[in-house]
């Protein structure tokens, strides 16, 4: 300094700042690309880990939508309202259709475990497409409706379908199509044509339709959402590899 040469140790400091602003920036920079690589990892097997659960949920899905058919279809039948038939006809109706008809009754549910355990962890914050985080909202509803509609036909059949089995039946006969070795020559036959044409029963099993093509018309929903998730999902990895 005594010598003049302030100047020049001046810019000797800042060269030296500058050297060591531009190595931290570089190592943030670095820092900063390992964590979005990282989390970028992490997001791709939450979103596999999503697309493996929905596949099963679909074919969750789909076997409950053709158990609600068959159930809808065994109404109609043991009702005699299919559209091709001109009028009710005292046609035989085996015990195993009547028992299905009436007894039967569908509660589950598709199962989300992967979408439910990143949800309470927070971990689907992750996923960056706001399209694939809006059907998820999407599922979530059609989820709901379904299951305010699987508990109000629970209600009803509770409260009063069931009672058709308890009080209006031998329901003894019922049985020998789930407990093949029982006998039941002895037991009372049960005339469902003559038990179908008294307005109280035919009320409720047609309160059960109803329920049961509500049901459908849900899953079939819930479904769709499925699959459409299952879609965004696919492409979002596929953009991926």
């Amino acid at each position: 300094m005594e010598a003049g040469k302030t100047g020049k140790y001046l810019k000797y400091a800042i060269g030296e700042i500058v050297l060591v602003v531009i190595g931290i920036l570089i190592a943030l920079s670095i820092n900063n690309w390992n964590e979005n690589r990282k989390y970028s990892i992490e997001e791709k097997a939450i979103l596999s880990s999503l697309l493996e659960n929905l596949n099963l949920s679909k074919t969750q899905s789909e076997l409950l939508i053709s158990d609600e058919i068959a159930l809808k279809q065994s109404l109609i039948r043991i009702l005699g309202i299919a559209s091709n038939n001109a009028k009710l006809t005292s046609q035989i109706i085996p015990d195993s259709i009547f028992k299905s008809a009436v007894w039967d009754l569908y509660s589950d549910l598709p199962t989300f475990n992967a979408y439910n355990n990143l949800k309470s962890t927070n971990k689907l914050s992750l996923i960056k497409n706001q399209k694939i985080n809006e059907k998820f909202t999407e599922l979530e509803f059609r989820l709901n409706k379904l299951r305010n509609a699987l508990d109000d036909r629970l209600s009803v059949h509770q409260i009063r379908v069931d009672n058709i089995l308890e009080k209006d039946i031998n329901f003894i006969p019922l049985l020998k199509s789930n407990v093949p070795n029982i006998n039941i020559e002895n037991e009372s036959k049960n005339n469902y044509y003559q038990l179908l044409g008294v307005k109280r029963i035919r009320n409720l099993l047609g309160m059960k339709l109803s329920f049961t093509q509500d049901a459908i018309d849900f899953r079939e929903n819930l479904d769709e959402e499925i699959k459409g998730l299952m879609i965004l999902i696919e492409n979002e990895l596929s953009e991926r590899e």
